[in-house]
């Protein structure tokens, strides 16, 4: 049966509570625009493909003093401020009009550290320079601002080396952190009370201290009703991955965070006002840079992104964003580059992949398959309620909760705290094994991933997660026997036990680690056949790590990829 998109998003856009006319089809927005007179005299062609650009003004502190102006001084008219003023204006008018002024935290620079989150001074500077932002924000005509949290990545961990917990604790940190969010948030809605909120990279899951910045500015927006919305801009989706389940999972995957980290008011206002934003990397195969990418012809390429923007397009319930470092808003002619001073995309293909790319971009008409339409269906459940959100991990192959006993040590480094009998007997809360660093006891972990991601770091808020190792239990409940295929990606090394059965054996892992995702395209390295008993059978992962980044991927499918049909998951039985 065919299915024409326009109904997907007529529902789409019922389920995410806008009714006006210019909300039921999700917009798409590029990373991003370079300030350029292109965008004034060829706003309908771009308008044509995308419903508007990121401009990235760079750092919430330098890049705002030198193009948007100094806080409580004069904003000088710079190159930068009066050429992007023209671009959106021009784009607006021709109908692209949710353009984003975009700004980042450096990655080296002053915050955070614990002088710049214990001090109300600094706390004052952000406020100012984000109350700019959002001045200037709404005085140009951007529908609203996208804030980068990404870069700092490393000090957003508590152990990190620069903090020294002399006269502060842990929890000072990260509750000056939330409050340090809240500021703001506050400075950027006194100015801009209307805008758009995007975050990126877009997840809730993050490391602490950055977890709890986030948190701090959708409370304040939930505060308020914000009528804007938070939207976080998953970059997940940048890779096709095992098309569709993964793109189905990865649609929802922020839902599924919230409903785990937001509560009260703030939970509300994320289910009438916030939504997932999934990314697109369409030039993924060329800008990349890994030497394992598994090249192919474009038209195959562009092939698999088409199938990918169709569950974006059904499933996005307000916005889709895309990145690339070239400039693929435009097709490329001397004439054009010579004019406006655009460079001409240096890769092999490029005519063909940047003209097949806009025209998957203009495409108003999907087909999804009968069993595409399957996953689709399970997902609208989840957001009319019908689904926990455990239950629709089960649906798309996967458990939503474990229970995990971590972090023992790492085998190869110090055998003794390992529990290898705890893989092997029923997890009772109440029994105590010896790991790493003491005692423990399995507890529960809402993982709530609809991709079959589990990440271990989440699991111990990635402290103290070198050289260990974790068990991680699961129910696997069926009604009859089932034959299938487990997919594994795993990171370091990993065993997996089914009802006491070693069904899959790696615990060996290369001595620079094992990344979970498999050529940067895959989420399953392994697929392993399984036969699943009927009723109530034990599974349990045991993942061992080295260094840096830790957890593992797991889903169960038939031959064709899809779910098992008759398969739930549950957390264990005594």
């Amino acid at each position: 049966m065919k299915h024409c998109f326009w109904i997907s998003v007529a529902l789409m856009a019922v389920l995410a509570g806008t009714t006006e006319a210019e909300e039921l089809v999700p917009k798409t927005i590029a990373y991003q625009g370079q300030p350029n007179a292109y965008f004034n005299d060829h706003a309908e062609d771009v308008a044509h493909i995308l419903d508007g650009l990121y401009f990235v003004v760079g750092s919430w502190d330098d890049g705002v003093d030198q193009r948007l102006g100094t806080p409580g001084g004069q904003a000088p008219e710079s190159e930068w401020k009066r050429l992007v003023r023209e671009n959106i204006a021009h784009l607006r008018a021709a109908g692209a009009t949710e353009n984003l002024l975009g700004v980042h935290f450096s990655s080296n620079g002053d915050w955070p550290s614990a002088p710049t989150l214990l001090s109300k001074n600094y706390a004052g500077k952000m406020a100012a320079y984000f109350g700019v932002v959002g001045r200037a924000a709404k005085e140009l005509g951007f529908r609203g601002v996208s804030i980068d949290v990404e870069y700092p990545y490393p000090r957003y961990e508590v152990d990190n080396e620069i903090y020294t917990y002399e006269g502060y604790t842990v929890q000072d940190l990260m509750s000056a952190s939330r409050t340090q969010g809240r500021t703001v948030m506050s400075a950027l809605l006194d100015a801009f009370p209307e805008a758009v909120i995007f975050v990126l990279p877009g997840s809730f899951r993050s490391r602490p201290i950055e977890r709890e910045f986030q948190l701090g500015l959708i409370d304040v927006m939930a505060e308020r009703d914000a009528p804007g919305g938070f939207h976080i801009a998953t970059e997940r989706a940048y890779t096709l991955y095992e098309y569709p389940v993964t793109q189905v999972a990865i649609c929802r995957s922020g839902d599924l965070e919230a409903h785990a980290l937001l509560s009260g008011e703030t939970l509300d206002y994320w289910k009438r006002r916030c939504t997932v934003a999934p990314g697109a990397w369409p030039l993924h195969m060329v800008e990349t840079g890994g030497k394992n990418y598994p090249v192919q012809p474009w038209a195959q390429e562009l092939g698999e992104l088409r199938d990918q923007m169709a569950i974006l397009k059904s499933l996005a319930k307000r916005y889709i964003w895309c990145y690339s470092g070239q400039p693929i808003w435009y097709q490329y002619t001397p004439e054009l580059g010579e004019k406006y001073g655009l460079r001409k995309p240096a890769f092999d293909g490029a005519d063909e992949a940047i003209a097949g790319w806009q025209a998957i971009l203009a495409d108003r008409q999907i087909d999804p398959s009968p069993r595409v339409e399957t996953l689709l269906a399970e997902a609208r459940r989840l957001d009319k309620g019908k689904l926990s959100p455990a239950e629709f991990c089960s649906r798309l192959g996967t458990p939503g909760a474990w229970l995990v006993l971590g972090p023992l040590s790492n085998p190869f480094t110090e055998p003794a705290y390992t529990a290898p009998e705890a893989a092997l007997l029923p997890p009772q809360q109440t029994d105590v094994w010896h790991g790493r660093d003491g005692a423990l006891r399995w507890f529960q972990f809402d993982a709530l991933e609809p991709t079959g991601g589990v990440s271990l770091l989440q699991a111990f808020d990635w402290r103290a997660t070198h050289f260990a190792s974790a068990h991680c239990a699961a129910d696997i409940i069926a009604k009859r026997p089932v034959e299938g295929i487990m997919g594994i990606g795993w990171d370091d090394g990993i065993v997996v036990r089914l009802n006491d059965e070693i069904v899959f054996d790696h615990p060996e892992y290369p001595e620079r680690g094992h990344g979970r995702g498999y050529r940067d395209k895959y989420l399953f390295e392994e697929k392993v056949p399984v036969t699943i008993p009927a009723g109530r059978s034990r599974l349990v992962v045991t993942d061992i790590n080295q260094k840096g980044l830790w957890g593992f991927n797991i889903r169960f499918f038939d031959k064709d990829g899809y779910p098992l049909q008759g398969v739930e998951f549950d957390l264990p039985e005594d």
